[in-house]
């Protein structure tokens, strides 16, 4: 394995050198990436924090549908699809599957936060820019965004903008998928802008084939649409509001079976996109459910922003978030029809925001505002499991008056969170040359909840027996297991937390292109209550995650403009880390706060247009994350236990989706030529270190190391009006974890997609 890292590093190290080299000649500047993570523009050369931020132009160029894709761009920052939510990850810090976690990662939409995955699982539908903000970011962003934040911001026509019609054709050649995305916008008077946006995809054959049916199956099909307004009555005041809708459907199992002695049903115990599941769900009642997923989401957002004569401004903003998601898929993932299991899950959340802001050419900027952010989580886990007689009676328990085959559970989840922030940040210009920036935010978090659930077992004439809670001996077994919901105590319940996070960065301009700067901040998590089936009430609710955070960073651009390099050193300890995982034995879940958590490394990116046509980059991630102090982790099967028969110690264990490094090294071409085309291309060379994939840190879930190679080579007018190419994305194949978990003495996982090939068409009308 050294050998080949060695070789592979060597390689990269190569190629970097190889595209610097180019060109001797430096003939072009590189376009000004502003963003808006302060709540201000700002050239990102000037912002003191480890950022990165991808343009929707490039988003469109490469195909990148989601955050899971974009992830390959931006160091230290993974994000893989799981089966109960999304798995983002920076510095090796993120949230794991449990159904109650908010993410460790905050997500914003257009300025409101999005707490649960599910609203943002729907791929990027005319965006306008996407920031990625690396290490605790409270003051800025809030609570729950202890390892970083993402902000998404939609694109608008604004007042005074030609008219624009967009449409883009693409077709995937490998599975056959189609996509059709359309944006038409434009200001039918100077006071006034209009944008509508639509995409409809559909993935085509799924790339997973299932063996006992014969079936390829994980086929996906999103709807979205976005309508946007913008009206400026007068030069002060500016209106914004916009809908968007969208509904999608993947259709078959989301994973697949391995083993670690090849005893898969097609006698392989490597993630190889290939399934041995019997491809159907028995009846979940009250009725049969095929496997996959299928949801709709709704966000609503309205703002105000007013401008004063000193030029300081207001700002408020108002949003509604709605979803509804229903899942099921065979959880034992084997040819025969043993336990499965659903995911029913509806969220509603409002939100207002009121900030001030100063005027920017002061010597002394200040912000200040509060949010208040109202919410409601219900979640349903209904299980169907078979052999249960057989089962009870194995273990001596009376199975008379009781068929061999079925139990039906049911696990329900109510949560109600009211969220109250306050916010100050300032910056003060000393000279020019020196700047302080600082801030503080107050959060205060409130959850009242409320657990419940039922367990069934067929009788032998077909009908259903209530298990009884009381001391009905088949519960205790059952429940032990996990099919059954623990009932702790079915009265409200209710916790809060209070939070008081600053954070302070000191700046200093060595010259009008480098910038030094040294951070420090705090950030926090909200604790909670386990929705997920559990059966030890110890682990029935966790404690809010903490983190302190210490980053020294150098950004720099060079050849008058032509090149820019941004380096950042951090270093980050946790407290009480939330932690979740799947029990392999027991097949339940189990969270637990982590003791101590450090996260420590380097990270840099740098661009170069080396001339009129080529622009050459790359990006590297250096990271060190582990358990300073975890005595009571998570335990996979074989591991040594603690003196409590159910815990294992951790501390010096490697945090999972925590590669030593990872990156990636790029060119881009747009060349000139003939009658006013332009030859359109460009790689990626996406690599990383090996890292574990579960909570448990199970050695069978290890991800190896990888090079993935994307490409797209193509043609178009040179003004950008229309373009025709071909996208190769995962070219080498590689074979990429998304998630591993044990499992009833086997193992679960699923992969990224494998190699596709997409031709895409594009024309635009108007502007």
């Amino acid at each position: 394995m050294p050998n080949d890292n060695n070789k592979r590093q060597s390689f990269i190290a190569a190629a970097l050198f190889a595209l610097f080299l180019t060109s001797p000649v430096l003939a072009d500047v590189l376009e000004e990436i502003v963003v808006v993570a302060t709540k201000r523009e700002e050239s990102i050369q000037d912002v003191p924090i480890s950022i990165s931020a991808i343009s929707g132009q490039v988003l469109r160029r490469d195909v990148i549908r989601g955050l899971e894709e974009l992830a390959v761009q931006i160091p230290n920052l993974s994000i893989s699809n799981g089966i109960v939510s999304d798995n983002i990850h920076i510095r090796g810090i993120g949230s794991g599957p449990e159904r109650s976690f908010e993410q460790a990662v905050g997500v914003f939409i257009d300025n409101i936060y999005m707490p649960r995955s599910r609203q943002y699982r729907a791929p990027f539908l005319d965006v306008e820019s996407v920031e990625v903000a690396r290490g605790p970011q409270s003051v800025l962003f809030g609570l729950n965004a202890t390892a970083g934040a993402i902000a998404i911001h939609s694109a608008r026509s604004r007042p005074g903008d030609e008219f624009l019609a967009d449409v883009t054709v693409e077709y995937e050649a490998e599975y056959g998928g189609t996509a059709l995305t359309t944006v038409f916008g434009g200001s039918p008077n100077e006071k006034l802008g209009l944008r509508l946006a639509a995409r409809v995809f559909d993935s085509g054959d799924g790339y997973w084939n299932n063996l006992v049916t014969g079936a390829d199956e994980n086929s996906l099909q999103d709807t979205l649409i976005r309508g946007s307004i913008v009206y400026a009555p007068s030069g002060k005041l500016t209106l914004d509001a916009k809908v968007e809708y969208s509904e999608f459907d993947r259709d078959g199992h989301l994973d697949e079976l391995f083993t670690s002695a090849g005893a898969r049903s097609d006698g392989d115990d490597q993630l190889n996109w290939v399934r041995g599941q019997d491809g159907s769900l028995l009846p979940l009642h009250p009725s049969p459910q095929r496997p996959g997923f299928e949801g709709e989401l709704l966000n609503l957002a309205a703002s105000f922003e007013y401008g004063f004569e000193n030029g300081s401004a207001i700002t408020g903003i108002l949003g509604y978030s709605d979803y509804d998601w229903d899942m099921y898929w065979d959880l034992d993932s084997s040819p025969v029809a043993i336990i499965d299991s659903g995911n029913i899950e509806t969220y509603e959340q409002t939100s207002v925001e009121i900030r001030y802001a100063s005027a920017d050419d002061r010597s002394l900027q200040f912000l200040f505002g509060g949010s208040y952010q109202l919410s409601e989580l219900t979640n349903e886990q209904p299980n169907l499991v078979d052999g249960v007689g057989i089962g009870l009676g194995a273990f001596g328990f009376p199975v008379a008056g009781f068929d061999a085959g079925r139990l039906w559970s049911k696990s329900a989840f109510n949560q109600d969170e009211d969220l109250v922030s306050l916010y100050a940040t300032f910056g003060w210009d000393i000279s020019d040359r020196v700047q302080i920036r600082g801030g503080i935010r107050y959060i205060e978090s409130e959850k009242d909840h409320l657990r419940g659930g039922e367990c069934l077992v067929r009788r032998s004439d077909g009908t259903y027996d209530d298990l009884d809670p009381a001391g009905n001996p088949n519960d205790f077994l059952l429940t032990l297991i996990g099919f059954c919901p623990t009932v702790i105590d079915p009265a409200l319940q209710s916790r809060s937390s209070e939070n008081v996070l600053p954070e302070l960065s000191v700046q200093w301009s060595a010259n009008g292109s480098a910038l030094l700067y040294a951070k420090v901040g705090e950030s926090a998590k909200s604790g909670g209550f386990v929705a997920s089936t559990t059966v030890n009430p110890g682990f029935f609710t966790y404690d809010d995650e903490t983190g302190l955070g210490y980053e020294l960073g150098l950004k720099t651009s060079f050849g008058d403009g032509k090149g820019d390099l941004n380096i950042a050193i951090f270093s980050t300890e946790y407290e009480d880390l939330q932690l979740s995982s799947f029990d392999p034995d027991s097949a339940a879940a189990v969270v637990r706060n982590a003791g101590e958590v450090r996260s420590q490394g380097l990270e840099a990116e740098g661009r170069w247009a080396v001339n009129d046509i080529a622009t050459v980059g790359a990006s590297i991630g250096l990271l060190d994350a582990k358990f300073t102090t975890f005595t009571s982790g998570h335990c996979y099967p074989g591991e040594p236990m603690n003196p409590d028969g159910f815990s294992c110690d951790k501390t010096g264990s490697t945090l999972p989706y925590s590669p030593d490094y990872s990156g990636n090294v790029y060119v881009d071409i747009n060349a000139p030529f003939g009658n006013r085309l332009a030859f359109l291309g460009g790689i990626d060379v996406i690599f990383s270190d090996s890292y574990l994939t579960n909570a448990t840190l199970d050695p069978l879930g290890e991800q190896d190391a990888y090079t993935k190679i994307n490409a797209r080579i193509g043609i178009g007018e040179e003004n950008g009006k229309w373009s025709v190419s071909v996208i190769g994305k995962n070219i080498s194949e590689e074979k990429i974890n998304n998630f591993t978990e044990g499992f009833l003495g086997v193992y679960r996982g699923s992969l990224q997609e494998p190699r596709t090939v997409w031709l895409q068409g594009r024309y635009s009308f108007g502007n």
